[in-house]
């Protein structure tokens, strides 16, 4: 170790403050929020056993009645049934079901009677629940049909929800039975397919159907609604959102052809970003975007207002609030703040300041309240859990999606950007309650695997992964998330095989992103290390560029990844430690255990002595000089131009060459970086006792790295996350004034093209996780934030406000 490292490490150390045990980060407890939470659940005054005011009214309930059916299956991993129900179309009122439409019954409804079983097994005196049936549903709305003494003054009788032609006159098409959540379920499944696929005809389909949801739902706006075009959309971007006054007038089918209206707004227009691949085309949708939320938040001010009515013990029953309105409103509204709040602060500014919300602890908050979520209540008992399957409030169309959110926040999004609060066991509660009713569900069950995965129990999950089956052809896509899945554990225990067989699998049969899957396949078949594969490696490496895409205009970061290391390798003939490389992009360190990181560690290792034995003697000499910046970074010259380290800068550069190993500085310090990174976790790792010795490690590696970043031509991100790293370690410590100043740092490197890094000394300015690196540095100032907060006392438990009105503290 040269004399100036083991000065610097000790000036680390003497500061003190590393805990004696690491705080887990599998369960934090939940924010305290800003304001209160809206418990919409409660407003529901709707069932099922109404008579309906209208035919149209009746055609909607028999429409939904049948969805839910096509949605338990479609979740189910019966997709092929779910897609034929649609298919069948709408069933006019009045008309009773073929023996094809009579269903049997939901997974819902066999969750439920799996646990009334096992309560009287237990000897629990329950009421018991009848099975409820498709062919019930839909026969008790037939009956309810009006005579014909109730026919409308016309005398006529209309056989959908669609408006009849000025003349009284139709045509065969416009006969035909239409239902603006058929649409929406059509549109839906066919966007799904068109992002399992990535293919461009998919998407344009995709396209066109959430076109003709939005056609469809359009006629069932009320009058003064409709029409909205581009003016009145660039109208709403600028002056706000449409009143609560507005949706009370409403009869309970224009409320939902709102809802629909501005859902398959937002889905079209996010479609229609991968499908154009143009910077104006996102610029066009973000206006449709801001119509669409003027009327989420119109929906919103509205059952605000009719919770304030509820509040001061006011009758809302005239209201005709349904589960489907409240899971809807809620979904999109908290999907608003959720998304807003992952945008750099001056964007999040900007779009605050024309009335989009950003608050993503109190979007996730207002999802948990959906589905009367508390991840700080005990374990539901028997009793508490049949009810929770009993209760129509969970009915919603929408209410499986308001479940996915936040597990899909916990074990996917968090893994690749830090986020506070955290709470893996409480995405596993919601997890499980799911998979009861969907056992085969091959969502919830990816994301069952996913929870294993990043709570470090690989094996687990793999079985998991491995397990898993899509039997439907049209939907053999979807399998290729596990198999991606197998693919990254594998790359993980550093099994080579098994890694170069599942990649070849995703590249024969995925068109998810072929530039992606050529480089996996050529780096796992390159670790494998045998020969007779090299030329297959050479013509994957060659291809790799070719396979690259842009969405909204720009490449993909990990695309662009894969390019970059893709020439190096064909120009150098080597990569250094590439599965590893790769892995950074997916944050896959955080989810190794200590045994799987300790092998790492010894891959790396070998590679970092390899490399010191590389190194110049003149260079290796000079280790013993300390670095001329007192805070290790590398600072901005007159001009624009970037300073080295060192005063004698050009000796240093005429003494660094290595012959034949252009890059050599850029495998250096990604070899101490790697291993700088592994060694972080060792001595972090959850509920772990804090491991000195591992952090020691830690912070010589990184400053290694910002000793010989001056030389680094291409590899720039281990420099920056290097910093970032050991304001992590800084974090720890406590020591948060100084990580919060290297986290400005960082984002005071932007240059001139705003989200772009700069060059260092000897190289090109090229860094492909220049994105990647400032969201991290975004989420670690709110990490820091939040520490402030919490050693302040100001960071507390949710207070009571926030879980009023759930069951367990009494209804209104």
């Amino acid at each position: 170790m040269p004399p100036s490292a083991k000065t610097e490490r000790d000036e680390e150390f003497s500061h003190g403050g590393f805990p004696n045990i690491n705080a887990s980060r599998r369960q934090q407890a939940p924010p305290k929020l800003k304001k209160p939470v809206p418990h919409y659940r409660h407003l529901v005054r709707w069932s099922s056993n109404q008579v309906p005011e209208s035919l149209e009214e009746q055609q909607m309930n028999q429409d939904l009645v049948i969805l839910r059916r096509a949605l338990d299956l479609f979740l189910n991993s019966q997709m092929a049934e779910a897609e034929a129900i649609l298919a069948r179309g709408p069933v006019p009122v009045g008309t009773n079901p073929s023996p094809e439409e009579s269903y049997s019954t939901t997974a819902a409804q066999k969750a439920q009677e799996a646990f009334v079983s096992q309560d009287k097994k237990e000897s629990v005196q329950l009421k018991p629940q009848e099975e409820t049936t498709e062919t019930d549903d839909l026969s008790s709305l037939a009956s309810s049909v009006p005579s014909s003494s109730n026919k409308p003054a016309n005398g006529k009788t209309p056989s959908s929800s669609s408006s009849s032609s000025d003349d009284g006159k139709k045509s065969k098409k416009d006969s035909e039975p239409t239902a603006m959540y058929y649409e929406l379920g059509k549109a839906i499944i066919q966007g799904l397919r068109a992002l399992v696929t990535f293919d461009p005809y998919e998407i344009e389909a995709g396209m066109k159907a959430f076109e003709k949801a939005i056609k469809v739902s359009n006629k069932q706006r009320k009058g003064s609604m409709m029409g909205l075009g581009s003016v009145k959309a660039v109208g709403s971007f600028v002056v706000g959102t449409i009143g609560a006054g507005s949706f009370r007038s409403m009869n309970r089918v224009q409320k939902h052809a709102e809802l629909i209206y501005a859902e398959a707004t937002i889905l079209r227009s996010l479609l229609s970003v991968l499908y154009h691949l143009d910077v104006w085309m996102v610029i066009e949708e973000c206006i449709n975007l801001r119509h669409a939320f003027t009327i989420i938040q119109g929906l919103k001010s509205f059952m605000d207002s009719v919770e304030s009515e509820l509040r001061a013990g006011k009758n809302i029953d005239h209201h005709q609030i349904d589960e489907h309105i409240v899971s809807g409103v809620t979904l999109s509204y908290s999907l608003y703040n959720i998304v807003i709040s992952f945008l750099p602060d001056f964007i999040v500014k900007m779009l605050q300041l024309i009335g989009f919300p950003s608050d993503r602890d109190w979007g996730m908050a207002m999802l948990a309240a959906c589905g009367d979520w508390d991840p700080m209540a005990p374990p539901e008992s028997t009793q508490e859990h049949v009810e929770r399957l009993a209760s129509s409030a969970n009915d919603g169309v929408r209410r499986q999606f308001c479940d996915m959110v936040p597990i899909i926040f916990q074990v996917i999004v968090s893994s690749f950007i830090p986020m506070n609060h955290v709470d893996l066991n409480y995405a596993q509660m919601i997890n499980d309650y799911n998979l009861e009713l969907y056992p085969e569900s091959p969502f919830f069950l990816f994301l069952k695997g996913r929870h294993l995965q990043v709570t470090s129990k690989l094996d687990e999950a793999i079985t998991i992964y491995h397990s898993a089956k899509v039997e439907e052809p049209r939907w053999h896509q979807l399998s290729h998330i596990f198999v991606f899945e197998e693919m990254m554990c594998a790359m993980m225990q550093a099994d080579h095989h098994t890694a170069c067989e599942k990649s070849r699998q995703l590249l024969k049969e995925s068109r998810w992103s072929k530039c992606a899957f050529r480089y996996l396949t050529a780096i796992t078949g390159y670790e494998r290390g045998e020969q007779s594969e090299k030329k297959k490696i050479d013509s994957l490496m060659s291809k790799v560029e070719d396979g690259m895409q842009k969405v909204a205009g720009m490449h993909l970061f990990f695309e662009t990844f894969c390019a970059r290391k893709s020439k190096r390798f064909i120009k150098e003939g080597h990569l250094l430690l590439p599965s590893y490389d790769f892995m950074l992009l997916w944050n896959t360190f955080d989810m190794m255990p200590p045994k799987v990181l300790a092998k790492a560690l010894d891959n790396i290792s070998a590679e970092v002595r390899r490399l010191q034995a590389l190194l110049p003697a003149k260079m290796l000499e000079r280790e013993s000089q300390p670095l001329a910046a007192k805070d290790q970074t590398i600072e901005a010259a007159t001009g624009g131009y970037l300073s080295g380290l060192w005063s004698n800068k050009g000796a240093i550069e005429r003494d660094s060459k290595v012959k034949n190993y252009e890059n050599f500085y850029d495998d250096y310090c990604l070899a101490f970086f790697l291993q700088g990174l592994v060694a972080y976790h060792l001595a972090f790792f959850p509920e772990d006792p804090f491991n000195r010795e591992m952090c020691e490690l830690a912070l010589e590696s990184f400053q290694t790295v910002f000793r010989y970043a001056p030389f680094i031509k291409d590899d720039t991100y281990t420099y920056y996350f290097s910093h970032y790293y050991k304001a992590k370690i800084w974090i720890q410590q406590g020591r948060l004034d100084e990580a919060q100043a290297r986290f400005k740092y960082l984002l005071g490197l932007s240059n001139t093209n705003m989200l772009g890094l700069p060059a260092l000394v000897g190289g090109k300015g090229r860094n492909s996780l220049e994105l990647f690196v400032l969201l991290k540095v975004h989420s670690g100032l709110i990490e820091i934030d939040t520490a402030r907060a919490t050693a302040n006392g100001t960071e507390s438990l949710r207070d009571g406000s926030v879980r009023s009105g759930s069951i367990r503290s009494g209804k209104y």
